[in-house]
């Protein structure tokens, strides 16, 4: 049986990264596979009988490089003391003894494109470190970014670990939770985000805006943000409007005329996949790791700097489209079976 470690500071789905592992471990224990997961915290329980959560003691979390180095010294004394020398250890975090590391964000290294005094600190300094480590230490053996816009920056920034750098290991999407679909006149533009500056929460607003200029049925639903963050944005809007806070997604998938994803950076967005699933049309940024597997059978991708009448027009066309949906995202089994693999060879 493959022995395979999984490190999370937080092993649960609250966050796209942290889902990401819970799935994929989930199904790899699925398929026989003895997994244990290295943490600081469980935010979920499971009783798998194949998944083993091994819990670390929690660092201060402030500075965020701090307790992130500090982490990466439990993990490498828990290995040494706990781990069998052929199980295979797959990172998550900015760790220092594993052999495949996926690689979920944007490079930090981008920070070199801007000018000197934004780089002239420790904070600085020490992500540059922790990244480079990451990725170019000689006991890694495999890198995978989960979108192509991933591998793409790290091919440009990293030339060194090309060699180590494999097919993009997109998040799988779950079975879709399909439910009647009520009748009603409403046209429900879905944005779904914790991050929401991030994401283009600023400029959905107004494209939604935009849309109800013209069409009162057009109503916005804004999912992940806490209520009070994000309530001045709405300040000039009479209704039309429901800000939800952090929920399952899912439960409002069946009410949803469109996915509206204006985001600055996504590294994924496995909302937008997850949507397609459900047969909802999604207008997004290309600026999303998941934009090159959306076709026109799909929706729409536009650069993030369209103006708002621009990413107005592509939302009428998604919310008058006819054709049916097409879903995309390979199943989180199929993820584990590609990692599987991957393990073996190792």
């Amino acid at each position: 049986m493959l022995n395979i470690i999984q490190v999370v500071r937080r092993f649960g789905v609250n966050g796209g990264m942290e889902r990401y592992v819970w799935e994929l471990s989930h199904a790899l224990a699925d398929l026989d596979v003895q997994v244990h997961i290295l943490c600081e915290q469980p935010d979920q329980d499971t009783n798998h009988k194949n998944i083993t959560v091994h819990c670390l003691k929690r660092v201060f979390p402030k500075p965020r490089w701090l307790a992130m180095l500090r982490f990466s010294s439990n993990v490498s004394s828990w290995i040494k003391n706990n781990a069998n020398s052929n199980w295979v250890i797959h990172s998550h975090e900015r760790t220092t003894v594993h052999h495949v590391s996926t690689f979920h964000g944007p490079p930090f290294a981008y920070v070199y494109s801007k000018p000197w005094w934004k780089r002239a600190s420790i904070r600085v300094v020490m992500w540059l470190y922790l990244e480079r480590r990451e990725l170019c230490a000689s006991q890694v053996k495999a890198i995978l970014p989960n979108s192509d816009l991933i591998y793409d920056d790290l091919s440009k920034l990293y030339p060194c670990v090309r060699k180590r750098l494999l097919s993009p290991a997109y998040p799988g999407v779950s079975k879709p939770i399909f439910t009647s679909k009520k009748e009603s006149d409403k046209k429900v533009v879905l944005f779904i985000g914790k991050e929401w500056k991030r994401k283009g929460l600023e400029k959905a607003e107004k494209i939604v805006k935009n849309l109800r200029q013209n069409d009162a049925s057009v109503e916005f639903w804004v999912i992940g943000p806490e209520k009070d963050a994000i309530e001045y944005l709405f300040k000039d809007w009479n209704s039309g409007f429901k800000l939800l806070g952090w929920q399952d997604a899912s439960k409002f998938m069946s009410l949803a005329s469109l996915l509206l994803h204006p985001a600055r950076s996504e590294p994924y967005g496995m909302a937008i996949a997850e949507a397609t699933n459900y047969g909802i049309p999604v207008v997004i940024s290309n600026q999303c790791g998941v934009a090159s597997q959306i076709s026109n059978r799909s929706g729409s991708v536009l650069d993030v700097g369209d103006s708002i009448d621009e990413w107005a027009n592509s939302c009428l066309t998604e919310l008058s489209r006819k054709d049916p949906v097409l879903g995309i995202g390979k199943s989180w089994r199929e993820l584990a079976q590609q990692h599987i693999e991957i393990y073996r060879k190792l």
